[in-house]
């Protein structure tokens, strides 16, 4: 009977450590928003991502801006969101240029596992009948187009600037424009409308004189097990491939420049 209690004893210690260590990891992994930031996904993913694909719609609207014709779906209830973008986008060429809903997805699942913090929440979901991602709709901030169309350039500015086109550079993103950036807090940009990235384009789209040390360090210790694990789902295997060549080619060309300026001029803290 001792030895019976003494096992139970260990077995309920074990599972209250289990326990805290694994909320603390999970408090580590979800940090709440800043005060003031727009990017109130921030510590509700997992929250986020299935009201998305669950949540009853009161009405769909159309946007009315976006060349792929985005909708708005609002929901009957407004908590943790209010309302997604609708983007129903079969993965193909459409007028020349490539689309595809899934995209969407990728750009936000490959944002999470690079850690960069300016994708909004994307999903699959099916409404009548019709598969398309749904989007987290980033209420109360600006676009670049809105705000007078010029990417803030202050100096508060630089690391989201530099992500933004090191994040494009990876994905291969040819349709960034002053449309979908969206303007939060101070030094904050937030990312929308990625369904045409994804490209097997191998070159990068810009030439980048200087980049964030942080989110290099995470681009650089990314491998094809990773991609494959993550983005399996949403791309086709040589779209994941271009991702490890760009950025090799990225790699060789932040090499060069740190060669030349010296490294502390191109890889910013």
């Amino acid at each position: 009977m001792k030895s019976r209690r003494v096992t139970l004893h260990l077995f309920t210690s074990v599972a209250i450590v289990l326990s805290i260590a694994v909320a603390a990891l999970s408090a580590a992994q979800s940090p709440a928003p800043a005060a003031g930031s727009a990017r109130t996904w921030l510590g509700r993913e997992s929250e986020i991502e299935s009201y998305l694909k669950t949540a009853e719609i009161e009405r769909v609207e159309n946007i009315g801006t976006g060349v792929t014709l985005p909708k708005r779906a609002f929901l009957k209830t407004s908590e943790p969101v209010d309302s997604f973008a609708w983007k129903v986008l079969p993965p193909g060429r459409k007028n020349g240029h490539w689309e595809s809903y899934k995209s969407e997805v990728a750009a936000y699942e490959l944002d999470k596992l690079l850690d960069m913090k300016m994708v909004p929440p994307a999903v699959e979901r099916t409404i009548d009948g019709k598969v398309g991602a749904a989007v987290m709709w980033v209420g109360s901030v600006k676009s670049v187009k809105q705000s007078g169309g010029e990417v803030p350039s202050a100096p508060v500015w630089g690391s989201a600037v530099r992500r933004m086109r090191m994040f494009d550079n990876l994905i291969a993103n040819p349709d960034r424009n002053a449309g979908n950036i969206l303007i939060g807090a101070p030094g904050e940009l937030i990312l929308i409308d990625h369904s045409r990235a994804f490209l097997t384009d191998k070159n990068p789209e810009h030439k980048l004189e200087r980049v964030d040390a942080d989110l290099w360090a995470r681009m650089k210790a990314l491998t094809r097990a990773d991609l494959d694990r993550i983005l399996g789902p949403w791309l086709e295997t040589d779209a994941i491939a271009a991702i490890i060549e760009r950025r090799d080619r990225m790699a060789a060309d932040v090499d060069k420049l740190a060669s030349k300026k010296g490294a502390a001029a191109v890889i910013i803290p």
